[in-house]
């Protein structure tokens, strides 16, 4: 098994639980104790995990965003069946909003290239392999966060403002029953927000890692959103979940 398969693989037991044993990831994996000891040295230099004895805990970065880099590796597969999901919702000849983030950079990567789908993004990512795969995209204008290469500010959103889309696909940070949504950062926010506003339909792609995570700044999305989690979200935090089900609609899949 490649690093970069065992990684995803030690990150996703993390994302499950708040602990992993180097037995554990030597028997799931399939690699010498050895190696998982290189391993977990790696991915503690990139910030993804701290090293205990005998394994390694999550890192809990509230109100600290990872890099796009850092974060493509966590609950990869569950990501890119959402996505593969969010792509048959898309109708020929629609405009449709693409929120920054790993989550919708993966609906980009399945989205149809045959129907003259019209994409509207702040993702520098995502207007990028929209390129690449021949897809129509306008990419919003303003300054570039460093971490994520999203796009926010006043440009961006006094254009959105002139836009409205038949679905909105929104990435998130964070989501608990006592602070709602929230994200890293207030022009995202914003941005978010009006995006949702100005969308007929939106759907926002989260996975079980965000439950429980709180970040500073709220995110108010209309009565329509409908919150696409994995199944493992039901498992790993059923209390949580059942509070939240009374004031979202969530969809699991």
């Amino acid at each position: 098994m490649l690093f970069q398969h065992r990684k995803e693989k030690i990150l996703n037991l993390l994302s499950e639980s708040n602990t992993v044993r180097i037995h554990d990831l030597v028997t799931r994996t399939g690699a010498s104790e050895s190696t998982i000891r290189r391993d977990l040295m790696a991915l503690e230099e990139e910030g993804l995990l701290t090293r205990v004895h005998g394994g390694a805990t999550k890192v809990k970065n509230i109100g600290i965003e990872q890099k796009m880099s850092q974060k493509e590796s966590i609950n990869h597969e569950i990501k890119a069946k959402i996505a593969k999901y969010c792509s048959t919702l898309v109708k020929p000849n629609s405009q449709i909003y693409i929120d920054a983030g790993t989550a919708t950079l993966e609906l980009v990567r399945v989205l149809p290239n045959d129907k003259r789908i019209q994409v509207v993004t702040n993702g520098v990512d995502q207007a990028l392999l929209a390129l690449q795969r021949g897809i129509n995209v306008t990419l919003l204008g303003g300054p570039v966060k460093q971490n994520t290469h999203a796009i926010a500010g006043i440009t961006a959103y006094q254009q959105l403002e002139r836009m409205n889309f038949s679905f909105a696909f929104i990435g998130m940070n964070g989501l608990s029953y006592e602070n709602g949504l929230t994200t890293t950062n207030l022009d995202e926010a914003m941005i978010k927000e009006c995006a949702m506003q100005q969308s007929h339909k939106i759907r926002i792609l989260m996975d079980n890692s965000k439950i429980d995570q709180i970040y500073e700044f709220k995110v108010n999305a209309p009565t329509q959103a409908i919150i696409l989690l994995n199944k493992q979200a039901k498992v790993n935090s059923p209390d949580t979940i059942h509070k939240l089900a009374n004031h979202f609609d969530l969809h699991f899949l």
